[in-house]
């Protein structure tokens, strides 16, 4: 059975962050590596790691697909190409220290890890796990060149049994048509927004969200490549509601 990567730098986000990946593991009956990469740069906070420690000590016995804990040193985006690229893992899951530590988030490549990593990433807040019952799928483009990425969205949410919504601008209904056939279920239209230069796209779409209680939000990777970060993407990430956000 495939793992969970989960991420740590040892600090206080991070070790929320792999609580909620424990936790996340321990429901859906999943294992988890917690991997740390030491580059050598002399910072550690030795108290967080022996919490992480304790922690992972704690699940470990709880959980039908155990946990682990590892600590590799190099650069970052040389092991976890290694790692990733090994096909033991199914996800990976990582923490975010905020809007402008997103650069910065497990190292200065957490970007590349959602951009160029084929694995979905899911990217948690502070917040405790709850099951995942509803993903909302804001599509803010024409999506028929992207049938990879929803792809890997349709086979983690089978595997994990959530009902997925989308959300799109008005018009572009017919993408959910695209969507469900790549999905091979058909996949509900859950709004339909208008363009609206005072209220984002996605900030329509992240409220929507909270009013129909989605567990989490789904988005696509390929954005991170656009200028200035992509718009959807990186607001999905911050959303003042803490939803976590999985990046395919």
């Amino acid at each position: 059975m495939k793992k969970v990567l989960i991420l740590t730098d040892f600090t206080q986000t991070c070790y929320d962050s792999v609580t909620y990946g424990l936790d996340f593991c321990r429901y859906y009956g999943l294992g988890a590596e917690i991997l740390h990469v030491d580059e050598g740069d002399d910072y550690e906070d030795d108290y967080e790691r022996r919490r992480t420690e304790a922690l992972v000590s704690l699940y470990r016995g709880k959980m039908q697909g155990g946990a682990d804990m590892t600590i590799k040193k190099g650069d970052f985006a040389d092991v976890m190409d290694e790692i990733t690229s090994s096909g033991l893992y199914m996800l990976v899951i990582l923490g975010t220290h905020g809007r402008h530590g997103f650069q910065t988030l497990t190292g200065s490549a957490a970007a590349r890890i959602i951009m160029l990593q084929d694995l979905p990433v899911i990217v948690a807040q502070s917040k405790r796990f709850s099951p995942i019952k509803l993903a909302l799928i804001p599509v803010a483009d024409k999506v028929e060149q992207y049938s990879a990425e929803i792809t890997k969205m349709a086979q983690l949410t089978s595997r994990l049994d959530i009902d997925v919504k989308i959300v799109c601008r008005r018009g572009d209904e017919s993408v959910a048509d695209i969507v469900s056939h790549y999905f091979g279920r058909r996949i509900q239209v859950a709004l339909s927004v208008d363009y609206c230069k005072d209220r984002t796209f996605s900030l329509q779409a992240i409220e929507y969200g909270e009013r129909i209680g989605a567990d989490m939000f789904i988005g696509f990777s390929h954005e991170i490549e656009r200028p200035m970060f992509a718009p959807v993407l990186e607001q999905l990430i911050f959303n003042l509601a803490l939803i976590p956000v999985m990046c395919c």
